[in-house]
């Protein structure tokens, strides 16, 4: 299965793997480990079947407590371990940004080891099946994503591609969906939530962030506490040799 692929039917908005790209030396990331997708809104009982479908067994909610609070009732199964790893740690309701490419800035600078947690609990559970999610599955989500791919050795021209094709899959309908189960007024960081765009330049500014600063991904993970046996135990999860 390759990434861009669509996951249907899905009660999930923007369901699809992390994974099913080539790699630079000639691997290929495995696409049916670890699953990206929005929240589950207003079917939460099947997104929790299909999930389990997928073989997932662990959650990882990227999103602060508020934004957990206005989906109650989510991952009711008894084959899903959910774990809250707020990404903004609480404070999402406290950030002002005029755009997405100034949140990103904050994600970058500010949540590193709060990005550095999540990423670990990926390699500790890729081999049982994770899925990751925030709100969209676009933002935090696609970060995280991007981070797990490019430490994965996955060209970069394809993490991009990647990452843009949340804006293919959220629209009107996931507006719908957000707007008729949630109480918009206090949901933290609702300009990003209604902003469904994620060019690759977003992802791009990103990533030269980072470069600029820790020198590429791993080097960034690794400041904010991912250490080498976290790396390892994700690589060899996830990359299969061309030639298995």
């Amino acid at each position: 299965m390759m990434s861009g692929q669509l996951i249907t039917p899905t009660p999930l908005h923007n369901l699809r793997p992390v994974g099913g790209l080539p790699t630079t030396d000639g691997g290929v990331v495995r696409a049916d480990l670890v699953w990206r997708s929005a929240a589950p809104l207003s079917q939460r009982q099947p997104a929790s079947e299909a999930v389990v479908g997928l073989g997932v067994t662990t959650i990882l909610d990227l999103r602060d407590a508020r934004e957990r609070a206005s989906t109650p009732g989510a991952w009711q199964h008894p084959s899903l371990s959910p774990r809250a790893m707020p990404v903004f740690e609480d404070r999402l309701h406290e950030i002002r940004f005029a755009d997405l490419a100034e949140l990103y800035a904050v994600m970058i600078d500010d949540s590193g080891a709060a990005l550095a947690r999540a990423f670990s609990a990926i390699a500790a559970g890729a081999e049982r099946g994770v899925l990751i999610h925030c709100t969209a599955g676009k933002d935090r989500t696609g970060v995280l994503s991007a981070l797990v791919l490019d430490v994965l050795g996955v060209e970069r021209p394809l993490v991009l591609d990647d990452f843009a094709q949340s804006q293919q899959r959220l629209g009107a309908e996931y507006l719908a969906d957000l707007f008729a189960d949630v109480d918009a007024e206090n949901l933290p960081g609702m300009a990003a939530h209604r902003a469904t765009a994620s060019p690759p330049e977003l992802l791009q500014g990103a990533f030269d962030r980072i470069e600029r600063t820790w020198g590429g991904s791993a080097e960034y993970l690794g400041a904010h506490g991912v250490d080498d046996d976290a790396l390892t135990q994700l690589r060899k999860a996830m990359l299969v040799p061309t030639s298995r």
